[in-house]
């Protein structure tokens, strides 16, 4: 009885747990059905998670458009989804063209914007497809469609001209004229070098440009160069090959300077002391750089500056005339005035000789002390060399032939010459009133040792005698052959024949010997046409 109760509790418990089992596998599959069916419900194509947050057509950006531009289109998505997913905009064109825009991922119930750049091919109208496309799908089919562009010729960019300025004080200055032909501004990079090679970059600038001609100026200091090459590169964007000119070369020259200064007139022309005197100038810029201002000067043969005054700029090739007057002539000697013009480290100079008398104020005779000093000299060099001769007349041994037909011997010409240098004269400073001696055949400037002024010695007169003895020696003594050279003007100033310095000698004392005061070079100074 036992053992039977125990074998029907066991197939009581194995029946309880195959039941168990049963409910368990059928409530399990009833889930998982369930889980499917909503997997793929939530997986059907057909729900629209993405559609137009606005308007549905799409917006380009960058009209007007030229052939060669890269064009942008975009348009903004809303995502209606419940998960963060990714989109991209899509363009065709003709020729099987194909643009893709980079995937933009939009969280869920947000909005962005998304974009495609694309190339036009042809110049006039192009049309084009556009579409929006996501790979997980629902994307509403109003996103997509078509849009016509018009498309314009390329634009030329041209150096129409090129110009500059090259000064000492202010550098070189370059100034292009940039054109840019009709249509949307353009961004430029304007390069300078300093030679065809482009090996040195002197300046590069960057700018956008408008339609139309426009000046940029650079500033390069002073380069070392004669050419300057001039380059304009488009920035991002295509030009018309054929109508541009991006290229240029400038051909420069470095500053100099090159004044000329001269005396035209004074007056009067031999002022005595405490007199008024006028003097005439001229300044020529003959360089190719503006004359900086600067100073004019005039000063005596001992570097006494007597006179001083601005001076204004000066542009190339111009002149400029003034008019220097000295109340109270100070100096009663003659003495070489310079002129001189000073700027900067650059100066020049000009001269002229001033021959001054005393003043009739502060000498009561009615002649020319100087003239009679001279007169004096030459008179008592007369005198002695006629005492000289008859003392050697009367004196001569007597000739032991009678009648004797042959010629008395001449005098060498080199012992005439030690006998012309021995002889010495004195003369008179007119400044110190030092007393100087000097030979007696000396005509021209001297220069007195004690005050180092300089003043003119005048030739003593000759005795037609004598003029003879020396034309005649001359004549015989043709093996030696003396050339002094010569030197002719239409006017007062004439250039001295050795070194081109300006000297002045009055016309009407022409023909006449001259001593140039700067090589020391003696001369005939000549009337023209003589």
């Amino acid at each position: 009885m036992a053992r039977s109760f125990h074998g029907n509790n066991s197939l009581l418990i194995v029946i309880i747990m195959l039941f168990c089992s049963f409910s368990l596998f059928h409530i399990c599959q009833v889930e998982s059905q369930s889980l499917i069916e909503k997997n793929i419900q939530k997986t059907n194509s057909t729900d629209v998670n993405f559609s137009a947050a606005g308007s549905e057509q799409i917006s380009i950006i960058g009209q007007p458009i030229h052939l060669g531009d890269l064009v942008t289109a975009s348009i903004l998505i809303h995502n209606e989804g419940d998960v963060r997913d990714s989109v991209r905009l899509e363009v065709s064109g003709m020729n099987n063209s194909f643009w893709l825009g980079d995937f933009v991922q939009i969280d869920s119930g947000s909005s962005r914007e998304i974009f495609v750049s694309f190339i036009p091919l042809n110049v006039g109208n192009n049309e084009f497809n556009w579409s929006v496309y996501s790979p997980s799908g629902g994307v509403d089919s109003n996103l997509q469609g078509s849009f016509n562009i018009e498309v314009r010729n390329q634009q030329s960019l041209q150096i129409l001209s090129n110009s500059y300025s090259w000064t000492s004080e202010e550098g070189l200055k370059v100034m292009p004229i940039i054109f840019l032909s009709e249509g949307v501004s353009r961004d430029i990079s304007i390069n300078i070098f300093d030679n065809t090679d482009k090996n040195n970059l002197l300046q590069s600038l960057k700018l956008s440009l408008d339609y139309g001609s426009r000046i940029v100026h650079f500033d390069l200091a002073n380069p070392i160069t004669d050419n300057i090459f001039i380059e304009v590169v488009p920035i991002s964007w295509l030009p018309n090959v054929s109508d541009s000119k991006n290229t240029s070369i400038i051909f420069v020259n470095p500053p100099y300077t090159s004044v000329d200064i001269t005396m035209d007139n004074f007056y009067p022309k031999k002022p005595v002391k405490n007199e008024n005197i006028s003097f005439e100038y001229t300044i020529i810029n003959n360089g190719n750089s503006k004359i900086n201002s600067g100073l004019i000067r005039l000063i005596m043969s001992d570097q006494t500056i007597i006179y001083e005054e601005n001076f204004p700029s000066l542009l190339p090739d111009a002149t400029y005339s003034g008019k220097i007057i000295i109340t109270e002539w100070k100096y009663s000697y003659s003495a070489n005035l310079s002129i001189n013009f000073i700027s900067g480290d650059y100066q020049n100079s000009n001269w002229v000789l001033i021959e001054s008398t005393n003043s009739p104020q502060n000498s009561g005779l009615p002649f020319d002390i100087y003239a009679v000093s001279y007169g004096s000299i030459a008179g008592l060099a007369i005198v002695i060399m006629a005492k000289i001769v008859i003392s050697a007349i009367s004196n001569r041994t007597p000739s032991t032939v009678n009648n004797s037909k042959l010629r008395p011997p001449r005098e060498s010409r080199l012992d005439a010459k030690n006998i012309k240098e021995q002889q010495k004269r004195e003369v008179i400073c007119p400044l110190c009133e030092q007393r100087l001696n000097v030979p007696s055949s000396h005509e021209g400037l001297v220069k007195c040792p004690s005050c180092e002024s300089n003043f003119e010695v005048q030739p003593l007169e000759v005795k037609p005698q004598e003029k003879d003895d020396i034309l005649q020696g001359k004549m015989e003594s043709e093996d030696i052959e003396i050339t002094i050279p010569s030197s002719s003007s239409s006017g007062d100033m004439l250039d001295c024949p050795a070194c081109e310095q300006k000297l002045r000698v009055l016309e009407s004392k022409r023909p006449v010997r001259a001593r140039c005061p700067a090589c020391k070079c003696e001369f005939m100074a000549l009337s023209e046409g003589k």
